[in-house]
């Protein structure tokens, strides 16, 4: 019998599984049309499929026989790949890849959000590196530490205009308050300092700090023929970052006790002014002065003025007392001259100075020539006495570089004289002359061709009257003052 299955057979037991178990099927072998199912064994035309190459087989059946098993896999499959190439990185994705420096994932304290190296001046701002901007280097609105650019942050930014920057916000010190340094100060002709008010020529000077009395320039040159005068209560202290010259003249000198005025030298001479740092003479005795026969004492430091003239003693003749001379650094003033049981105004006590910085002491002031009246007190007819002479001043000079003081050239801080009788008919006290204050020159070269003048004033003399009675009416001389420079 024949015992090959055609193709009638095959539907013909198809037909009879739908109705009871299928019979058992020859084992699967492959066919020359095509691939043997794995499920019924049975050789099915290959369908249509795309390899991995691209290229495609055919497949004749028109029928699936069985379910496909998921495990099953075959050359040319794609199943379960989608990838197409290789992976692009991306910044930001936690991996450094090819073109990136760093990723941190954002960005961090050593790597930018845009991954590169985190770089004060690379012009990105990174926060997380403590910058507050980044403008690829120094600009007007930034430093180059990346911070925030602004006069007073301490941060010298030369693309914001600053010549210095010393990290506040005031003027007084070397830097001003627009970050400008102190100008270099030349000096042609006639001019006023006032250390009360810090102006000069009456104008304020942003770089003078009243607290310390200092004035900041950058160079000074007081051309020969001109003049500073410095003037106020206390002592000016220069101090400078570049070279001084004084070829003319800076005063800070005392000035000289008042003379009497008035009809016939009726009132009385004021006492003399100090110099910046030094001290006032006393006034003279009577009318305008005192209102008694006795000049006042001069001002000064501790408890040794220099006194006045007593003329509240005399006995007899016509004369009176003299007043003291002005105690200066370390040394004491001369006593004023008396006659006919007068008492002389003593000479004013030394004290110490540099440091602090202070002028001389102020002569007395002279007592009246007493007339008439003895021991009844003021009387008309008794001659004012004039002033005592102002101490001088002092003054500091500091340079970072040179002072050079030349032949002409003039720091004076003398002592004021003490008034006279110039234009009156009679011989009133004199006062005392005021003591020298002090010169204070500190550089790594100092040079002195020139004159500092620390020479306490003279004791007022008798000029219009009797020249005889300088003994009896002379006031004493001022000590002499101090002068530091190498």
């Amino acid at each position: 019998m024949d015992t090959s299955i055609g193709w009638v057979g095959m539907v013909g037991l198809l037909m009879a599984g739908c109705v009871g178990q299928p019979p058992a099927l020859p084992e699967p072998s492959e066919t020359e049309a095509g691939s043997t199912s794995t499920s019924t064994g049975i050789p099915v035309p290959m369908a249509e499929t795309t390899s991995s190459e691209g290229t495609t087989t055919a497949d004749e059946s028109t029928a699936e026989i069985g379910p496909l098993d998921e495990s099953d896999t075959t050359s040319g499959s794609t199943t379960g790949n989608t990838d197409t190439g290789p992976s692009r990185g991306v910044c930001g994705d936690g991996v450094v890849d090819p073109g990136e420096d760093c990723d941190d994932m954002g960005e961090s304290e050593t790597c930018d959000a845009n991954c590169t190296m985190a770089d004060c001046g690379d012009g990105t701002v990174n926060g997380n590196a403590g910058e507050i901007c980044d403008g690829g280097g120094e600009t007007v609105a930034c430093n180059d530490d990346c911070t925030l650019a602004w006069c007073g942050d301490g941060i010298l930014n030369e693309t914001a205009n600053e010549e210095c920057d010393d990290g506040n916000a005031m003027n007084g010190d070397v830097c001003s308050i627009t970050c400008a340094l102190p100008p270099v100060l030349t000096l042609v002709g006639m001019h006023l300092f006032d250390t009360d008010t810090g102006m000069l020529d009456g104008v304020v000077q942003s770089h003078w700090n009243p607290t310390t009395n200092t004035w900041y320039l950058s160079g000074l040159d007081v051309t020969a023929g001109s003049l500073l005068t410095i003037i106020g209560d206390d002592a000016p202290r220069l101090v400078v970052g570049g070279n001084v010259t004084i070829a003319g003249t800076i005063d800070v000198a005392g000035s000289n006790g008042g003379n009497p005025t008035g009809t016939n030298c009726s009132v009385a001479g004021i006492g003399g002014e100090g110099g910046p740092g030094g001290y006032d003479g006393g006034m003279g005795a009577g009318v305008g002065g005192t209102l008694t026969e006795n000049g006042a004492p001069g001002f000064a430091p501790g408890a040794s003025p220099a006194g006045g003239g007593i003329s509240s003693t005399v006995t007899g003749g016509s004369y009176g007392g003299a007043g003291g001379g002005g105690g200066g650094h370390m040394a004491s003033g001369m006593p004023g001259h008396f006659n006919n049981g007068a008492q002389p105004g003593v000479g004013g006590g030394g004290f110490v100075s540099l440091p602090p910085l202070r002028g001389g002491g102020g002569g007395g002031g002279g007592g009246v020539e007493k007339d008439s009246n003895y021991g009844m007190g003021l009387a008309a007819d008794d001659d004012p006495g004039t002033g005592g002479g102002g101490g001088g001043g002092a003054i500091s000079i500091e340079s970072s570089t040179s002072i050079v003081v030349p032949v002409g050239g003039l720091i004076d801080a003398s002592g004021g004289n003490g008034g006279n009788d110039t234009g009156c008919s009679e011989n009133p006290g004199h006062g005392g002359g005021g003591a020298g204050g002090a010169i204070h020159l500190i550089s790594p070269v100092t040079t002195v061709m020139g004159t500092l003048d620390v020479s306490g004033g003279q004791g007022g003399l008798p000029t219009s009257n009797n020249p005889l009675a300088t003994q009896n009416l002379a006031g004493g001389n001022g000590a002499s003052g101090r002068v530091v420079a190498p």
